[in-house]
């Protein structure tokens, strides 16, 4: 392969032992590299991988090691470099491919997580995440868990998106991102099933809850582990879902019956008219079904959903089956979170 020089700029030192052996540079807005130091490798000291932002982010929160990160970086791309003798913090790469010999020679073996860096990295946020319980009883199977862990992920998801999208801190970029994970899935017409993947896609590891430990004895218990606030706004969703469970029944059927007499159940708005009649009325009867769930305000549903009002409608119905489903498991009686009452 033939090589090709690119530049990057000098961060910081994460581990220093006898001079620096992990440093970062970042390669433009979205990319960063992270190195190793080598014996040399001809005249070069560093050999090093380029990673986005949130798989470097997922590296600090220790969702893998620093061997698997060097040897899958999303970008795909390997430099080998030198630092400059005059202190530039402008550094010329070599781009490489990543061989047997290298692999075996450059990267540390397993075991060396983030908390081993000798210095603290700041400029990144790293994600607190904290562990919830939810107490099973009754009787389940591998397939009702997935299930549970399924819901549970997809209304995670759909919250967390809504607050990265409300919150004035967020960059234009993610909110970029959270809308096309909203309208994308249905420019055929799209499914709720679709939807949810594509949340959980656009967001990454960020948006998704990790089982952490499951008793099997019922009663039992299984421990998630994620963001608290966006646990809080689940509950409160679910709490608010089984007080309010008639009429947002009603506003779903008259919402769904609306899009299937209008044939838009299954089909794309792409070509009606935003400013036509039959807008107006899914527009009218998807703030109706907002307003039950309370998950956001319509016009914040709407802006996430390019304005379009089929789309925001379409939003709302899954997020409505997906909540129920979920709360099903509650109003049975066979899940229940410690200290609250969820189902009525």
């Amino acid at each position: 392969m033939a090589t090709r020089n690119q530049y990057a700029n000098f961060e910081q030192v994460l581990f220093y032992l006898d001079g620096p052996q992990l440093i970062l540079l970042e390669m433009g807005p979205k990319s960063k590299i992270v190195a190793v130091a080598t014996d040399r490798i001809g005249d070069r000291q560093f050999f090093g991988a380029k990673v986005s932002i949130q798989q470097f982010t997922d590296y600090l929160n220790e969702r893998f090691d620093l061997r698997f990160m060097l040897a899958n970086p999303e970008r795909d791309t390997w430099f080998e470099f030198d630092l400059p003798e005059n202190g530039s913090p402008r550094i010329l790469l070599t781009e490489v491919e990543l061989t047997e010999e290298r692999i075996e020679k450059y990267l540390p073996e397993h075991g060396l997580w983030a908390r081993d860096h000798s210095e603290d990295y700041e400029t990144l946020t790293v994600e607190v995440r904290t562990p919830q319980r939810f107490m099973v009883d009754g009787n389940w199977d591998m397939k009702e868990f997935s299930k549970f862990h399924s819901y549970l992920s997809d209304m995670y998801a759909l919250t967390r998106s809504v607050d990265l999208f409300v919150d004035e801190q967020t960059s234009i970029d993610r909110k970029r991102t959270v809308m096309e994970s909203f309208v994308k899935p249905w420019e055929g017409g799209g499914s709720y099933f679709g939807f949810f993947r594509s949340l959980s896609k656009a967001g990454g590891r960020d948006l998704r809850p990790d089982i952490k430990a499951i008793q099997w004895a019922s009663p039992g218990y299984i421990d998630v582990v994620g963001d608290q606030a966006s646990f809080d706004r689940l509950t409160a969703l679910l709490t608010h879902f089984g007080r309010n469970h008639r009429m947002i029944v009603e506003e779903y059927e008259h919402l769904w019956s609306y899009l299937q007499e209008t044939k838009l159940l299954k089909s794309t708005s792409r070509n009606l008219d935003r400013k036509s009649d039959v807008a107006k009325e899914v527009g009218r009867r998807a703030q109706a079904l907002s307003r039950a769930l309370n998950i956001t305000s319509y016009s914040e549903m709407k802006k996430m959903a390019g304005n379009d009002p089929v789309v925001a409608g379409k939003v709302l119905l899954a997020s409505k089956r997906r909540l129920e489903r979920l709360y099903t498991f509650f109003s049975e009686g066979r899940l229940e979170l410690p200290g609250q009452s969820i189902s009525s």
